[in-house]
């Protein structure tokens, strides 16, 4: 057997799909599903295809929404730990926007918990 294709991930196949899809289907502009592109980098610190899903979140209280999921010292990113008990590297990209990349098994449970702490805080 020589053809594997059906083992290639790839967000530009019609076929791929994340694991964030539904679970952020309703999500706020500010709250973004950021797979895709760990899967996409060549040179990710995650590696392509490593079973990584991502979101992004944009806001001017981005900060404390994370302060409520994590003890992460969010001056001193990328740093990797629990949020909301999950492991997970959070990288700071500017002052309102930070990426989060766990273990895919976890893409319900942390798109949950972010949705919570969104409405919660959001004006």
């Amino acid at each position: 057997m020589t053809d594997l294709g059906f083992l290639t991930v790839d967000p530009k196949h019609p076929g791929w799909r994340s694991p964030l899809r539904r679970a952020l289907a309703d999500a706020p502009g500010g709250v973004r599903d950021v797979t895709a592109e760990a899967i996409a980098a060549d040179v990710s610190v995650l590696g392509p295809a490593a079973g990584i899903a991502g979101i992004e979140l944009e806001a001017p209280f981005a900060a404390r929404i994370l302060a409520r999921m994590t003890d992460l010292d969010l001056a001193a990113l990328p740093a990797t730990g629990a949020v909301a008990h999950v492991r997970a590297r959070v990288e700071r990209h500017g002052e309102t926007r930070f990426r989060l990349w766990f273990g895919q098994e976890y893409s319900d449970y942390l798109a949950e918990v972010v949705l919570d702490a969104w409405k919660g805080l959001a004006p």
